[in-house]
């Protein structure tokens, strides 16, 4: 993984530029206040930094910073999955700034907030030196580190997974657990719910059914009178013709007329089924009419029924089926506290294997951190001291965190553990004889960090997760053959990853594959900022100005020297 190019527009006195670095090492070198701090600052805001309104260049109401980045890697991949982004192989990150201050981020032209593309930009590059993007002050990055160096990867997944088990246990387990008052509580108000329900002895469809009847009951009058008259339409009485004899005396002319003209047979067939049809339905009119009871108690009995239900659908369910789905949801929770204590009991036991199984494991990784802090520490040590920092001392620090609650016990006391261990891991270090070590956040100098962290990037190789190192000035305070041993590092690093480095040695910059030149100028009343690639001609030319001038005879023999001596 490695930034390939990136694109600055109207950014503090950047009128336009593109840059284009290559994998491994690259240098960026210029005179003082040439330019070279307003890419860093630039390459920050495109991380996710803070980026002030005043960075934005005199006249202009916004400004640009695009970073592009190749072959990316699967855990930038995985943090852009997770931000609901569509992984790519190649990662196109767009910071806006606006005076008005509603400035924009995008990746891979989808609108993120800085706070997901400061998350995703972790693993794309660090940036040290006299600014403030530097994981390595961040104690948990530190603790990667450590785990990185020691290669515990698998060791540390092992304890994670054992733990990621134990906190849905206790999960479990919490959500079993209740006080016995609660508990009594709960079994009252189930049992009576449960034994109300029962007694109503509900049947489902039995609301639509107490409706009808309601219906009936309450225009019983009128139904009685609807009926009479439909009975007497179909059989007769005194004041009306019966339609059955009236249909009886149509179907007898019918079969006379069908003898003389049989084009009417089919009428006649259908006479006889209406017929039929009608003496059914009027024996089911007589039986309706002859069951019919208008009774005003059994009116009474059906509001009574209804009154029920009503009370029971304002407590449990809108319907008698939603009622008795409550009934059965609180038959099962009864039979669950129940059984409850048996279950927490299970779980228990279950929890205490695994408490153990994790406790174990998490001081384990905690023995292997220890024993790679010793070997981490010897070779900090010898590597800085490579870098004109002999005297330092390079410690790792371990403390745990004590808690009555905490689950790993020790010599009577209890510690917390979490997601990564038991181990709270600070780096510490003094440059000065005679100095307690102190955290790395209270380094002042920025040039010390660097090689700090050149050191460390050296050291971890090809596991450390973060693609592009960017070290501005590391060479503040070391020259001459400090100078090569630093630039040797740095070409060690950039075999594994990219590394761009902003430096004023020419010693630092023979060793890089690539060196790009930055020049400030004034065109048109304006300043212009011009960022060129050096070819070996114009890298000669660039070397002797940094030894002491450009047309200094023996500053230019100093200068192919160092380019020989690097090709």
């Amino acid at each position: 993984m490695a930034l390939r190019e990136v694109r600055i527009k109207n950014f503090a006195i950047i009128d336009r530029a593109e840059i284009f670095f290559e994998p491994g090492f690259n240098v960026m070198t210029g005179e003082t206040g040439a330019g070279k701090s307003i890419v860093i600052n630039s390459l920050n805001a495109s991380l996710g930094e803070r980026a002030s309104s005043e960075l934005i260049r005199s006249g202009s109401e916004t400004a640009e910073v695009e970073a592009f980045f190749d072959r990316i890697s699967p855990e930038v991949k995985a943090r852009l999955r997770e931000a609901g982004i569509e992984d790519a192989d190649e990662l196109i990150i767009k910071r806006e700034l606006s005076r008005n201050g509603k400035g924009r981020c995008y990746i891979n032209n989808s609108m993120v907030t800085v706070g997901t593309l400061k998350n995703i930009s972790e693993y794309l590059a660090d940036i040290h030196g006299q600014h403030e993007h530097q994981a390595l002050l961040n104690t948990r990055n530190q603790l990667e580190l450590l785990d990185t160096f020691g290669k515990l990867g698998p060791e540390r997944e092992r304890y994670g997974q054992c733990y990621r088990e134990l906190c849905l246990l206790e999960e479990k387990r919490a959500s079993l657990v209740m006080s016995e008052q609660e508990k009594q509580r709960r079994l009252e108000m189930l049992q009576y719910a449960i034994k109300e329900i029962e007694n109503a002895e509900l049947k489902p469809g039995e609301e639509e059914e107490l409706d009808r009847l309601r219906n009936i009951l309450v225009n019983s009058e009128k139904v009685a009178e609807h009926v009479n008259k439909i009975y007497a339409l179909i059989n007769g009485d005194e004041n009306t013709i019966s339609a059955l004899a009236a249909l009886e005396d149509t179907r007898k002319i019918l079969e006379q007329l069908a003898l003389i003209d049989p084009s009417l047979v089919k009428t006649l067939e259908a006479v006889k089924n209406i017929v039929l049809e009608l003496r059914d339905e009027a024996e089911t009119i007589s039986s309706y009419r002859e069951k019919m009871d208008f009774d005003p108690k059994r009116l009474e009995s059906v509001e009574d029924r209804r009154d029920i239900l009503l009370k029971l659908k304002k407590k449990y369910g809108a319907t008698v089926r939603e009622i008795l789905d409550f009934y059965e949801k609180q038959k099962a929770e009864l039979q669950a506290i129940i059984q409850n204590e048996e279950e927490i009991e299970k779980v228990e036991a279950e929890l205490n294997k695994l408490k153990a199984q994790t406790c174990k494991k998490a001081e384990a990784l905690s023995g292997k951190r220890k024993e790679a802090a010793r070997g981490l520490e010897k070779r900090v040590i010898a590597g800085l001291a490579d870098l004109g920092m002999a005297k330092t001392v390079f410690k790792t620090e371990f403390c745990r965190e004590e808690n009555e609650n905490g689950l790993f016990e020790q010599d009577g006391k209890k510690y917390v553990l979490t997601g990564q261990g038991l181990d709270r891991v600070q780096f510490l270090i003094s440059s000065n004889t005679g100095e307690e070590p102190k955290p790395l956040s209270k380094i002042a100098s920025g040039g010390e960090m660097s090689r700090i962290m050149l050191t460390l990037k050296v050291i971890i190789g090809q596991e450390d997760k973060v693609g592009t190192l960017v070290f501005d000035e590391i060479d503040t305070g070391i020259g001459g053959n400090m100078g090569n041993v630093a630039g040797e590092k740095m070409a060690e690093a950039g075999r594994t990853r990219q590394v761009i480095c902003i430096t004023h040695l020419p010693q630092i910059a023979a060793q890089a594959g690539c060196h790009i030149y930055i020049e400030k100028s004034e065109k048109n009343g304006k300043t212009v900022i011009n960022i060129n690639k050096l070819d070996k001609e114009k890298r000669i030319k660039e070397f002797a100005r940094m030894l002491g001038g450009a047309d200094n005879k023996a500053a230019v023999a100093h200068a192919k020297e160092l380019l020989k001596e690097n090709s």
